[in-house]
């Protein structure tokens, strides 16, 4: 017996249960995507053999907390003691604590909580009596229904025939057989989820009402809604924040109270947060939550950052054996000439050539002007111009005129511009549906004599195919036709959105409809602006220009000036757009990290030292030094820490995996050479043109100080397990040029791992701990630590993947197995980073599901780095004598 014991409390089986219980979740995932959350619930995040395997997890952690008290490891005790108490909490939460939604109007009240558990309902309508019964219903599984009972003197037996549910409409449909001792009659039900009328049903002379809905709650106290409230970000349709005001009655006594985003109503056990609200404004969705685990949940929460920290800081530890052994070693020092783009048209040549011949203060003077956008932000020109030209063109400079003068020149001269080949096309398909050979058309191209839109019948063909099924013409059409809706978008001047109304919340461009009291003015400035410009063209008199700019400053001031970002702000985001800091600094960081990678070979093979080795060092802290006020500035700009969005955290990856090589690392060049190479791949990627780097506005739920401390720490650790990859890498190169003669490269091994294994703990600790940190913001904000969103899910079969790796050494120790595994676990963090967003849906999902076929890339670098591993394993055979713990 006691052998049978010493055999499961091992970590072998936990690795391979934590290995089972990684790819539960993650097949799961793909079922929700397909068939729904709770399909997902049902056969996985639901099921008794799931529950089975956080048992057996569970009882696994307590032979490890055992093995950890004896071996007087306090640290890891109170870090894996951590998870015991959320296992804990989170028992208590799913087994006895209420999760559901209200639904109240205004000036209505309600004291019922709408549970996401089903039930079939019977209700005799002469007496108002009812009996249900529960009843779990999916796609993928169904409960069999055969219930039988005696109510309001009728014996029933009620069996379930057929279920049926239209992916297309995301409909259900359940068909039942209702048998008395008298009657039979077949019945099929659609889920009343918004209190329509329910079937009837005629038995032995009486009549019931069946219906299939959810489980209702009934609370010992009444919550009414005074009023909705719900403020749009300036000009536009997107919600800034939204609330319900309302009141707590109970027992005669009311109380006022204000339920938002972020601030919650905590009365009687029960906590109710701001979720929707109904389309006419008119009503409010609250969510509803009882949790009985909460404390033991935040309890394991704290806990589990206090063990981390302590693991850091104790000296028998792991990480001190790794930093210990490093100190003891000696590390390695280590325009015109695109003439043919043009429309042959000697007129549309010459106007481009004077606007080239322009002065660019003109145009730029334009860019430093005030705009709305469609989401309702106020920003320059400037900047509304580089995006919109940059989606045209791929560039920020076309035929030798910057996006300024482009895009001042398509609303002053879109006749002529209309004729200007700008658009690039690639698609052979596409070229012969054009009638041309040529890699750039004109917007004149894709329209017909008769002024209609040649491509209106390919690009419905193609915008009704699911994203998988899209081909190369597909998606090339389709970002055509986004190219040509923005460039309609500014020769209409429909863009230009420069005038505001006398209150500044309402912002108009010249193609809208005017407010009377404004309407000459507007049209006046405007009509001096674009004449201005001509003349200034033309005969380079740019006095009328410059005054009719100077004139829509001063309306833009005195209209909206409690509304208009500062000065300073405006020159910041104008400096940002013209320096390109973030393009620059992806050359800058791969420029040195592939020097810096050759003078570190040179020092391994050659076994000589260069003294300009330190510069490298110093180049690189300027290089970050770069990017920490590029960010900064952003910051500041936008007003919310620059991680909101998908372009602004790959820029904080790479910052944050700059960090860790230059903090953390900086003895080690070849820990800083991969860092480098990391942080430039990152900003590349941030910059190849599917992220959008506008600085766009929070939704809602953002704006709370928990975007600063979940996102900051969760995106800092993709950093340093991008650093793993990345220094994994240059392991397996090292392993595979291994030999006899060059014992230094057995060393640089060494202490490549040690750097490896500290940035994977590093990296694990801010992953777990910002991922928990997660859970309490979706507490606090939506009352659920844990939905199992996809995004979610997906961070958390990361921690897994990487808890895993971290722990082998207890299986099977060898740098080898170390170095590859640090590289194919980061495509964890791929899928859960990119992987999510394109191919799953859920709350953290940009595409809802829809799956985009996979770039040929990614199997080309899966494949290198298997051979990679295959080539370093025939020299695997090192070992590490030193690091036994």
């Amino acid at each position: 017996m006691r052998v049978w014991l010493k055999r499961f409390f091992s970590f072998p089986v936990t690795l391979v249960l934590l290995v089972i219980y990684a790819l539960s979740c993650a097949i799961a995932t793909f079922v929700e995507n397909d068939f729904g959350t709770q399909s997902a619930k049902a056969l996985v995040y639901g099921a008794f053999w799931f529950d089975v395997l956080h048992f057996l997890l569970s009882i696994e952690l307590v032979g490890v907390l055992w093995f950890l008290w004896n071996q007087k490891k306090y640290a890891g005790f109170l870090l894996h003691f951590s998870f015991l108490l959320i296992v804990l909490g989170a028992g208590m939460t799913r087994y006895f604590g209420i999760d559901g939604g209200m639904h109240i109007r205004e000036g209505e009240k309600s004291n019922l909580i709408t549970t996401r558990e089903e039930l079939i309902k019977i209700s005799d309508f002469q007496s108002g009596k009812s009996i249900s019964f529960p009843v779990f219903l999916t796609p993928l599984w169904q409960d069999k229904i055969d219930e039988k009972f005696s109510f309001e003197g009728v014996w029933f037996e009620i069996l379930s025939e057929d279920y049926h549910y239209d992916l297309t409409k995301k409909q259900a449909t359940l068909t039942l057989k209702i048998k008395t001792k008298a009657h039979q009659e077949t019945i099929t039900l659609t889920p009343n989820y918004n209190q329509n009328a329910p079937a009837v049903l005629e038995i032995e002379g009486r009549v019931f009402e069946i219906e299939w809905k959810p489980k209702e709650i009934k609370l010992p106290f009444e919550i009414g809604l005074r009023d909705f409230v719900i403020d749009y970000y300036l000009g536009s349709t997107n919600p800034s924040s939204y609330a319900s005001s309302v009141w707590v009655e109970e027992n005669g006594k009311t109380f006022p109270f204000l339920i938002a985003m972020n601030q919650v109503l905590d009365y009687g056990g029960y906590r109710f947060y701001q979720s929707s609200f109904d389309a006419d404004e008119k009503g409010t969705i609250l969510s509803v939550n009882y949790d009985p685990g909460k404390i033991p949940t935040y309890l394991g929460y704290f806990c589990l950052s206090l063990g981390f920290l302590c693991i850091f800081f104790s000296r028998n530890g792991r990480f001190f054996l790794l930093r210990n052994y490093l100190k003891k070693q000696s590390l390695l020092v280590f325009c015109l000439c695109f003439l043919p783009l043009y429309a042959e048209q000697s007129e549309v040549l010459n106007l481009i050539e004077k606007i080239q011949k322009s002065p660019k203060e003109y145009s730029n003077h334009f860019g430093a002007l005030w705009i709305q956008d469609f989401e309702g932000k106020i920003k320059p020109v400037d900047t509304l111009a580089m995006d919109f030209i940059h989606k045209m063109t791929k560039k920020d400079q076309f035929l030798g005129l910057d996006y300024n003068q482009i895009f001042l020149g398509m609303m002053v001269y879109p006749e002529e511009f209309r004729q200007i080949k700008m658009f690039p096309i690639k698609s052979p398909k596409l070229k012969k549906i054009l009638g041309t050979q040529e890699s750039y058309i004109a917007f004149n191209d894709v329209m017909s004599d008769e002024g209609g839109y040649i491509l209106a019948n390919y690009v419905q063909d193609s915008s009704r195919k699911t994203p998988n099924k899209r081909d190369g013409f597909d998606k090339e059409l389709l970002s055509l036709d986004e190219k040509i809706n923005i460039a309609f978008y500014i020769y209409s001047a429909r863009a230009l959105k420069i005038f505001p109304s006398q209150d500044g919340i309402t912002w108009y461009s010249p193609a809208q409809s005017l407010p009377k009291e404004q309407e000459r003015r507007f049209q006046t400035l405007f009509s001096e602006m674009f004449f201005g410009f001509h003349q200034g063209i033309q005969n380079q008199q740019w006095e009328r220009y410059h005054q009719a700019l100077q004139q829509i400053n001063e309306l833009q001031e005195h209209n909206a000036k409690h509304l208009l970002p500062s000065l300073m702000q405006k020159r910041c985001e104008i400096f940002l757009n013209h320096s390109r800091l973030f393009v620059s600094l992806f050359y800058a960081y791969l420029l040195l990290g592939a020097l810096l990678f050759v003078c570190v070979f040179v020092v391994i093979f050659k076994n000589r030292s260069f003294g300009m080795m330190r510069i490298f060092y110093y180049g690189f802290v300027l290089v970050i030094l770069l990017h920490t006020l590029g960010l900064v500035l952003r910051w500041y700009i936008g007003g919310h820490a620059p991680w909101s969005n998908a372009y602004e955290s790959m820029i904080y990856i790479s910052w944050a995996c700059a960090i860790a090589g230059a903090v953390c690392f900086r003895k080690s060049y070849l820990a800083l050479c991969a860092s480098s190479l990391v942080a430039g791949i990152a900003l590349f990627v941030a910059n190849l043109g599917f992220m959008d780097p506008q600085i766009g506005n929070l939704v809602p739920v953002l704006k709370s100080h928990w975007l600063n401390i979940h996102v900051s720490i969760i995106t800092a650790s993709y950093g340093f397990l991008a650093l793993c990859f990345m220094l994994g890498i240059i392991e397996l190169l090292l392993f595979v040029l291994r030999s006899p003669q060059r014992v230094q490269i057995d060393q640089s091994i060494l202490n490549l791992h040690c750097i490896n294994e500290i940035s994977m703990m590093i990296g694990l600790a801010m992953l777990t701990i910002g991922n928990f940190l997660g859970g309490v913001w979706a507490n606090e904000s939506w009352g659920r630590y844990w939905g199992w969103d996809s995004k979610e899910t997906w961070a958390l079969i990361s921690i897994i993947v990487y808890t895993c790796v971290i722990h082998l050494r207890f299986v099977a120790f060898s740098p080898f197995l170390f170095a590859s595994m640090s590289v194919f676990a980061f495509f964890a963090i791929l899928m859960t980073y990119f992987g999510v967003n394109y191919y799953l849906s859920g709350l953290h999902s940009y595409a809802s599901g829809d799956p985009l076929v996979i770039p040929v890339f990614v199997y080309v670098l899966l494949a290198g780095l298997v051979l990679l591993a295959g080539l370093a394993s025939f020299k695997r055979d090192l070992v590490f004598f030193n690091l036994k713990n």
